[in-house]
């Protein structure tokens, strides 16, 4: 495992979760590899494909006002082009509905795996799936 590519990876995934403060939701695509799914930990719970997640990604990325995040115990395991990491995210926040002007407070713990492949030399997510986490 290359310790340069566990540091990027540890970027990559911080780098994505911080779009949803900083609301460039634009950007999400280029984190996605173009065969990306996803489990998500909240509703819908189906597993998503590209077209879908990436709707839904954008969607909550731009509903969710004061936004933090925090990744804990992250494992990262490097296979030649493949990467998996693991961890633990703790979302808070406000979920806005701007058409009944109502939030609905978050504070998520969730255990989180990304699976990653590396593309022309960028990792790009192939897969994410998070569960909720009661400990």
């Amino acid at each position: 495992m290359s310790a340069h590519d566990s540091a990027r990876i540890r970027e990559f995934i911080s780098e994505y979760f911080q779009l949803a403060k900083t609301k460039e939701i634009e950007k999400i695509d280029g984190f996605l590899h173009s065969s990306f799914t996803k489990f998500g930990d909240s509703p819908p719970y189906d597993r998503r494909d590209y077209e879908r997640a990436l709707m839904l990604e954008q969607l909550q990325f731009a509903s969710i006002s004061d936004y933090d995040f925090e990744i804990e115990d992250m494992g990262i395991e490097v296979h030649g082009d493949v990467g998996v990491a693991s961890f633990l995210l703790h979302s808070t926040g406000m979920i806005v509905d701007d058409y009944s002007f109502r939030g609905t407070t978050i504070n998520n713990k969730s255990r989180a795996t990304i699976i990653l492949h590396k593309v022309n030399g960028q990792w790009k997510m192939l897969h994410q799936h998070l569960s909720k986490y009661f400990g």
